[in-house]
């Protein structure tokens, strides 16, 4: 088995980010959004704002894991206080581009002060068990331990058991129910302090 470097991501990053952080979304609802949006178009939108310095998934908020000079897994995560500022530029965006669209994107609040929020993860098919997604876990949380979080948090489609599972193994605990793109999601903590 190859080594695996995690590092913090790079604005050249953002392609593979995008798809990866593709993975963990219930994608049927965003592209229902709009007629004529398919996932390479969407996946163009996400990678655009993986370049902003200024979005939930922000390359600043992200760290990536390599095998060789592959992206191999991207996790996003960020101080909850700040969740609406750096939704706003993505809700505004998506306006402009899809100003028919039914969503309630807006309305979700995925999470809120006092949590370092884990946004985002994915590993590529073809390089998973290899322990991938616990290094991106390890280092995020080493993040929200250097900004003085005592607690991460993150949300998992209650369709997804082997995720809940590995957040159980990582320590997670389940503390309730939110909805999410019309889908149920159970919220789950870890305290780090």
């Amino acid at each position: 088995m190859e080594n695996v470097i995690v590092r913090p991501a790079r604005k050249e990053d953002a392609d593979a980010v995008a798809r990866l952080f593709m993975m963990a979304w219930p994608m049927d609802s965003f592209l229902a959004m709009s007629p004529e949006l398919d996932e390479d178009k969407f996946a163009e939108i996400i990678s655009s704002y993986v370049q902003a310095e200024d979005t939930l998934y922000s390359y600043r908020n992200t760290m990536v894991a390599e095998v060789g000079n592959v992206i191999a897994g991207a996790m996003n995560g960020y101080d909850g206080a700040s969740y609406d500022t750096l939704k706003r530029p993505i809700l505004e965006d998506f306006a402009k581009r899809f100003p028919d669209a039914e969503s309630d994107f807006g309305a979700v609040k995925e999470t809120e002060a006092g949590e370092f929020y884990l946004d985002s993860a994915g590993v590529r098919p073809d390089m998973r068990s290899m322990g991938i997604g616990s290094k991106l876990f390890e280092a995020m949380i080493g993040r929200a331990k250097e900004a003085g979080f005592r607690t991460v948090g993150l949300i998992v489609d209650v369709d997804k058991p082997k995720a809940e599972a590995l957040y159980l193994r990582l320590g997670f605990s389940f503390i309730g129910y939110k909805e999410f793109l019309g889908q149920q999601m159970k919220h789950m903590q870890k305290d780090i302090g």
